[in-house]
């Protein structure tokens, strides 16, 4: 099972996928979508997707992405923003800087650059405590 949910064995599932990108294939340029993406190919550019980007271990993408969530195995040179989970498999190697709301990253996955998780409740934490600091 997978950890985001409605996205349970997504390489079966051919009619979730909106787009993929097949292990000979090479693509330059600006992708916009709001379906889901597989990638097992090359990817050089910018993609966005609304949907989930799964890039596989045969993947190699030199662009900057921004997903509504993700899972990277393959080779990224690039930053990575994800609206909800990022997950990192063991196979990755990320030359950039990740932003998600929640990030698993596998022991074996090499990253890098910075961190940044959006921390809302965390926040919302800090901002009574100063509160409750100033009485």
């Amino acid at each position: 099972m997978s950890m985001f949910g409605k996205n349970q064995n997504l390489e079966n599932e051919s009619s979730s996928v909106d787009t993929i990108i097949g292990p000979s294939v090479s693509v330059e340029g600006n992708f916009k979508g709001d379906g889901n993406i597989i990638i097992e190919g090359e990817v050089k550019g910018s993609l966005k997707t609304k949907g989930y980007l799964k890039a596989s271990e045969t993947s190699v993408i030199a662009a900057s992405i921004v997903a509504g969530d993700a899972e990277i195995a393959g080779q990224l040179t690039g930053n990575i923003k994800v609206k909800g989970a990022l997950e990192i498999k063991n196979t990755a190697i990320i030359q950039g800087d990740l932003e998600a709301q929640a990030i698993t990253v596998a022991h074996g996955a090499v990253i890098n650059g910075n961190l940044k998780m959006k921390a809302e409740v965390t926040e919302k934490i800090y901002s009574e405590d100063e509160t409750k600091a100033d009485n």
